[in-house]
């Protein structure tokens, strides 16, 4: 056995590709053309394998070739191993145009409600079936760090400019005109255009930090004098927030792309208050330098057509 095996592992591609087109076209003459090569050049490396087995894989017929016991062996296992190449080579092909792979995208909590999103990744499955697509929702501060190990491929989120320049592409994608509170419906300021400090004057539900939109606020109250309320609860979990918010007067915040369809799920409305704080848009974030970026541009290419209105080709 261990001498088979030795045997066997002295054959060569070139050896198992003529022997694989010999079997499937039943003659030397129609490998040669198959593979492009000589004749001469085909018996030769039937020759060779025959000679490194020890034994004869083909008889020769005035019909054609017709393997051996030992023939049909090799046969069924050269047909694997073509078998296998052609889907390598396949997959290395959509690998190079991007459809396949995997990409592991990052969305801060409230992108989760994005509607452009979820028709996004939907589309992407259609478009690039063989691409192992995973979704993480986190913190901006906490994607980014993994964006930064490799541990994520793209974040979509708020981008500031300030920092880390140079060492991320930040793709800018869709202005929602930034976040805004919300209330209920019968909330005593659901009905008035409050100032900031009677939007103080009640409790407040702000992500926790640290976090970009959390800093600009607390910086935008500080110029106004405007401290913060007494009662704020620091919190991600959207949806005990906005359950509070509806049965409350406690003020949430909420970005503006999810302002109208969470809104009329938990019955709020938007304070008629604009926020002092810059407008980020929200944008698509991956590594400078990618090794194979196909991916990551194609689902951002998608995703920006989709907040563009338009029907991806």
């Amino acid at each position: 056995m261990e001498e088979t095996r030795k045997r066997v592992g002295r054959l060569k591609m070139r050896h198992l590709s003529v022997i694989h087109e010999i079997a499937r076209t039943g003659s030397l003459q129609k490998a040669s053309e198959q593979l492009a090569l000589t004749q001469s050049a085909v018996s030769k490396a039937l020759t060779e394998a025959e000679a490194l087995m020890g034994t004869q894989l083909f008889e020769r017929t005035p019909y054609g070739s017709r393997a051996t016991l030992q023939g049909e062996v090799l046969i069924r296992y050269s047909a694997k191993v073509m078998a296998d190449l052609e889907r390598a080579e396949d997959e290395c092909d959509a690998l190079l145009r991007g459809q396949a792979g995997k990409l592991t995208v990052g969305v801060f909590a409230p992108v989760g409600w994005w509607d452009a999103l979820a028709r996004c990744v939907s589309e992407f499955g259609k478009i690039a079936p063989r691409v192992e697509l995973t979704l993480r929702q986190a913190s901006m501060e906490q994607l980014l760090s993994q964006l930064d190990a490799g541990d994520v491929d793209l974040v979509i989120g708020r981008w500031a400019e300030r920092d880390r320049p140079g060492v991320l592409n930040i793709e800018p994608i869709f202005h929602d005109g930034g976040p805004a509170f919300v209330c209920r419906a019968h909330h005593p300021l659901a009905s008035k255009t409050p100032t900031l400090e009677e939007l103080a004057a009640y409790p407040w539900f702000l992500p926790e930090g640290p976090s970009v939109l959390l800093t600009n606020l607390r910086n935008a109250l500080d110029a106004a004098r405007v401290p913060l309320p007494h009662r704020v609860i620091y919190s991600h979990v959207y949806t005990i927030n906005l359950a509070i918010c509806a049965h409350s007067d406690t003020l949430a915040l909420l970005p503006g792309f999810a302002m109208d369809e969470v809104g009329a799920m938990y019955g709020l409305r938007r304070v008629n208050f604009q926020l002092p704080l810059d407008a980020m848009a929200l944008s698509a974030i991956w590594r400078a330098g990618m090794a194979e970026p196909e991916l990551t541009q194609k689902f951002t290419a998608l995703l920006k057509s989709y907040c563009q209105g338009g029907n991806p080709a």
